[in-house]
């Protein structure tokens, strides 16, 4: 089988030869970075990574399709194209940034406090896990503010928008191809980007005193995921990962996540399943008490659980989950990849596939192998998986 081959098996739980490694690796930001070793022994880009995976370590990873303004340091396409009519500017002020934008239904605006932590320069984006900790003042808490995102958060459609997604993706693919490897386009961000549109504390407050907000934003991501999934199937995906980092019980009971998210969910899966497609869910902590709720989703793939976090149970994920989806995860990127004995990723991952056996499995740390981690216990994950697959 070629890797492409086994990946894409193993998703579909079909027999294969032996179960495949298909790592994320994250570069992370330079503020992420900072005062610490660049520990790849290859460079940021998605070409290199894949490069080396395959002729040095002998491991698949996917090749991630640059669909828009993709950011593998974040693994997700933050790609929206704006009203022609909408304008942006950004200033310093106070120990501040703030950035408006001008838009047909009005102005939006949004500010975060500066420190040496904030990756972005003078910029505010609207997806970024680091708004988070930084806002002072959100680009959503209201109807006007959603009316304004409206006019800015619409779909790939402009031709030349167009012309340059497909350009860049054939590009990646042929990466892909020649090396034998399977492509992936990170697409939907859900909860997930509500919460860096809102904050952690205000999108959950949200749900419960502003529902009607939220389910309104979330439609109008669900409509631009549809369509951006329609051009990632044509662009050459084999397998779509929508995010659902932020989609659990960390922050939602289940009764809400399938009241927010069950409906749309299931019509984009619906939608890649009709071009013939693999889609695959992330989800990292917060999973033991949603594992009915995502038995209940007819996702091929479950991505990333943190096997290492507080009340985990492989065996419970394996009886409620592998039926009739694969998992694609391994030892915990924040409990197991920084240890400083190399046994302990090593030990991790024999318990894992003693309880997970060989079909429908996928092997990577959870969610990611980090450019600042002991190369060694990557390393170490790769022998001890060579050793059991």
């Amino acid at each position: 089988m070629t890797p492409r081959e086994r990946l894409l098996a193993a998703i579909d739980r079909q027999p294969v030869d032996y179960v495949p490694c298909a790592p994320f690796f994250n570069p992370l930001t330079p503020q992420q970075r900072a005062g610490r070793r660049w520990e790849f022994p290859f460079g940021p880009s998605e070409q290199e990574m894949a490069e080396y995976a395959v002729c040095q370590l002998g491991v698949a990873p996917p090749v991630a399709l640059p669909i828009g303004d993709y950011h593998p340091n974040f693994f997700m396409s933050l790609y929206y194209d704006p009203h022609p009519e909408c304008t942006s500017k950004t200033w310093f002020e106070d120990d501040q940034i703030h950035k408006v934008w001008e838009t047909p239904a009005g102005r939006l605006q949004a500010s975060v406090n500066y420190d040496e932590k904030w990756p972005h320069g003078l910029d505010i984006p609207f997806f970024s896990d680091f708004t988070i900790g930084h806002f002072t003042r959100p680009w959503l808490a209201s109807e006007a503010d959603l009316e304004c995102l409206r006019c800015i958060l619409r779909p790939l459609d402009r031709r030349e928008e167009l012309d340059r997604a497909r350009f860049e993706c054939r590009a990646m693919k042929a990466v892909a191809d020649r090396l034998g490897l399977a492509t992936i386009a990170h697409v939907g961000m859900g909860l997930t980007g509500a919460m860096q549109l809102c904050g952690s504390q205000s999108v959950c407050m949200m749900a419960a005193e502003q529902p009607d907000l939220l389910r309104a934003y979330l439609e109008l991501d669900h409509q631009r995921n549809l369509r951006h999934m329609e051009l990632a199937c044509q662009f050459g995906a084999d397998i779509i990962r929508r995010n659902g980092f932020y989609e659990t019980c960390d922050f939602y009971g289940p009764r809400m996540l399938e009241s927010f998210l069950g409906p749309l969910l299931r019509e984009e899966i619906e939608a890649v399943h009709a071009a013939g497609r693999r889609i695959g869910y992330t989800v990292n902590t917060g999973v033991m008490p949603m594992l009915d709720y995502l038995a209940g989703l007819d996702f091929d793939c479950i991505l990333h659980i943190d096997m290492a976090a507080a009340g985990v149970d492989p065996v419970r994920i394996r009886d409620k989950l592998a039926g009739s989806k694969s998992l694609w995860m391994g030892p915990s990127s924040v409990y197991h990849m920084w240890d400083g004995d190399a046994e302990v990723p090593r030990r991790a991952l024999r318990e894992l596939l003693s309880v997970l056996g060989n079909q429908g499995v996928i092997v990577t740390p959870s969610p990611s192998v980090h450019s600042i981690m002991p190369w060694d216990n990557f390393l170490a994950v790769v022998d001890q998986w060579k050793q059991l697959r």
